[in-house]
């Protein structure tokens, strides 16, 4: 385990020093860096992948299997090498080549899906995609675990998740409101090169504060840097330490529940509300904005009063999700439940990751964000094939409508429950404040309020 998040009142390093500016936070050209990446990956992202759903839809009349693959096979390979490739950075000590080469290649192939004719041509691209996608996952979070110093590292995270909401709206807003609007409701496939190749430009750029950095890695100790070891050992040692072990078993099983209602979305929207690309947009833009609103007044709380209660009022509002498209019965119902639970649901994100960060040791930085990528990859893969083959099976009986409101009840039960699960994890250090102090505080302010 990471000693230094066992310390309460913990000073900042002279290694961290260097990269901090006058307002604590990091330097200006690691903050360019890590900006810039995340906004040209999300608007990038933005441009594309919300739509590839519709165009298997639409274009091939993919079945609900058919979505439980797409949305299984993008999770499981983004994420089942990620031990192999972070294990490489950290026996390379380096973590920006794996993200700049994962940047600028991912969206390659994204370019066939001009051509494609069928739903199985559309998981083949998508499973490339996040192949490509997969081999900076371990070495981005890993080269935050070294920049942020952990007394604000949610904060830090929290500009993170911030940028990239902020460039998937921008992507989301030209392609599925500005384009809808001027030509009408796109067939996407018929343009999407355009979107594409914008795309891959814009990664290409935003890699490119890059040069100006220097590894981390570079600047401490030969002894505090990663420890090069066998990926069987590294899995031995993970499952010693015992935050990183049970945050990992409550994570994968709340995975299986919170995918399986992904290939349900879709089909909702679509097949059932008939909604257009226009709505569809919007629908994503909200996330986009919650996060935009929402995302730093989450990261304060968790670093005065902790992660884990924020991790579990995250989860367990996140279980309402599913239960609430049960009940929508056209696109507008839709907009309420997005903006009202996403807002919720943001405020937890930033201390995901911060508690994370919090258990992952410096030094190993890369394997342990890969072990915890892939394990819980691998759950998110089976819950979201469940889902779609248990749907196509229950509508040949049922319907299409009841056999995804099963589904979608099925998703509520496991995240509702297995939600409680994460307040059975305990805080690697001492926090400033408790959440009844917030609390408290902000309810003196408002009597105290002319």
């Amino acid at each position: 385990m990471n000693e230094r998040t066992l310390s309460s009142n913990e000073d900042i390093t002279e290694e961290e020093n260097e990269i901090l500016d006058e307002n604590g936070t990091i330097g200006q050209k690691e903050k360019l860096a890590l900006y810039s990446r995340s906004i040209a990956i999300s608007v990038s992202q933005g441009l594309v992948g919300p739509f590839v759903s519709m165009i298997a839809i639409r274009n091939m009349n993919a079945s609900g299997s058919d979505l439980g693959w797409l949305q299984s096979i993008a999770n499981l390979l983004l994420t089942f090498l990620n031990p192999i490739f972070g294990r490489m950075s950290d026996i390379l000590r380096r973590r920006i080549p794996f993200i700049v080469i994962s940047t600028v290649s991912w969206g390659i192939p994204y370019i066939f899906l001009y051509w494609v004719k069928s739903p199985i041509s559309i998981i083949i691209i998508v499973a490339l995609v996040n192949l490509f996608g997969s081999l900076g996952v371990s070495s981005w979070g890993a080269l935050q675990n070294e920049l942020f110093p952990p007394r604000v590292r949610a904060k830090l995270s929290s500009r993170v998740f911030w940028y990239n909401a902020f460039g998937n709206m921008i992507a989301t807003f030209f392609t599925g409101i500005v384009l809808t609007l001027v030509f009408g409701d796109l067939d996407y496939q018929k343009y999407i090169l355009i979107p594409v190749v914008l795309g891959i430009v814009l990664s290409a750029i935003g890699v490119l504060p890059f040069i100006a950095i220097e590894e981390p890695l570079k600047k401490i100790k030969k002894e505090d840097q990663p420890v090069s070891r066998k990926l069987r050992e590294s899995f031995s040692l993970s499952y010693k330490n015992k935050p990183f072990r049970n945050f990992v078993f409550f994570s994968m099983i709340y995975s299986f529940f919170w995918s399986f209602a992904w290939p349900l979305f879709p089909i909702k929207q679509v097949i059932i509300l008939k909604a257009s690309a226009l709505e569809i947009a919007i629908l994503n833009i909200l996330f986009s904005v919650t996060t935009l609103l929402f995302i730093n007044i989450g990261a304060k709380i968790s670093d005065n009063v902790g992660r884990t209660k924020m991790i579990f009022f995250s989860r367990i509002i996140m279980a309402t999700f599913p239960l609430l498209y049960i009940f929508a019965s056209s696109v507008w119902q839709l907009y309420i439940i997005h903006f009202i639970v996403s807002s919720l649901v943001t405020l937890g994100m930033p201390s995901v990751q911060a508690y994370l960060l919090d258990i992952a040791p410096e030094r190993e930085g890369g394997i342990y964000f890969g072990i915890y990528n892939m394990i819980t990859g691998l759950f998110l893969f089976f819950g979201s094939l469940v889902s779609g083959y248990l749907v196509d099976y229950l509508k040949i009986s049922y319907g299409i409508e009841l056999a995804l409101t099963i589904g979608l009840g099925i998703s509520f039960l496991g995240r509702f429950i297995s939600s409680f699960l994460f307040l059975f994890m305990k805080e690697q250090k001492a926090f400033p404040s408790s959440l009844g102090q917030i609390l408290q505080q902000l309810k003196l302010r408002r009597i105290r309020a002319p």
